[in-house]
This record gives structure tokens, sequence and C-alpha cells, in this order.
């Protein structure tokens, strides 16, 4: 017989007790792309498709503030321009492209993650090199 609860906990995520376990599975898929310094900038380490990379400097952020509250899990666009090196017209297409998928919110002049199930979802795609849904 199934167990409600063990099902139920699998199904039902509650972002304040996502599992350490989760959150190292995703850190160590990040590592691979970025890295964050203790004052929130994000590295990229090896190239990543421009349609991609905003998503993954947002999903970088996010991740960073739930192991580390003192990382704002926010992102301004200009921290995004800077961090993604992208030249000002492919930025503004995939920043948009970003915004009208609804991945990010916005909060004043920053961005984050909607949640962190967008940000396993993109990392698991971004891992298995698939291509996202438009």
């Amino acid at each position: 017989m199934m167990d409600f609860e063990k099902i139920k906990k699998e199904f039902i995520v509650d972002e304040e007790e996502y599992s350490r376990e989760k959150l190292s599975s995703l850190m160590i898929t990040l590592s691979s792309f970025c890295k964050i310094t203790k004052d929130g900038q994000v590295i990229i380490l090896q190239a990543v498709p421009t349609r991609k990379i905003l998503k993954l400097i947002i999903c970088a952020r996010f991740v960073a503030h739930e192991v580390n509250k003192e990382i704002d899990q926010f992102v301004t666009k200009q921290d995004l321009r800077v961090y993604s090196s992208l030249k000002d017209n492919v930025f503004i297409a995939r920043f948009n492209e970003m915004l009208k998928e609804n991945f990010a919110e916005k909060k004043g002049e920053t961005f984050k993650v909607k949640n962190i199930l967008f940000v396993e979802k993109f990392l698991n795609e971004l891992k298995n090199g698939k291509k996202e849904k438009k």
C-alpha cells in the first residue's frame, strides 16, 4: 500500500524546507557552469547557449541565496548584462524571452527565478543538453 504522507511530501514542495540533498544536487550541477562569489557575483565558467545564460544566472543566485541568506536572490538587469557578457541586442532579446516565458518575477528593478521547481527543471535540461520548450 502507498504511503500517502510520503507521496504528499514529494508532490507538494515547501520551498522553506527544500531538502539539503536536493540543494546539494543543484549546486553540483551549477558549479560545472558557474561560481558565485560571497558578494553574489556570478562567474560563468563554460559556454552556455545565449537562450539559457540569463536563466543560469538567476538560478545560480536563487540557489546561492537558499544556502547563504546573505547573498541576495534578486539580480538587477545591469548585473544580468554584466555577468552574461551578451551584446546589447542579444541581451535585450534574451531578457524579454525570459520574462515572456514567466521564468522570472520582478520586484522593483530586480529579478529572480519564480521558484525552486523552475530551477530544478531548468538545470536538469541544461545538464542533459535538452532543448527548452517554446
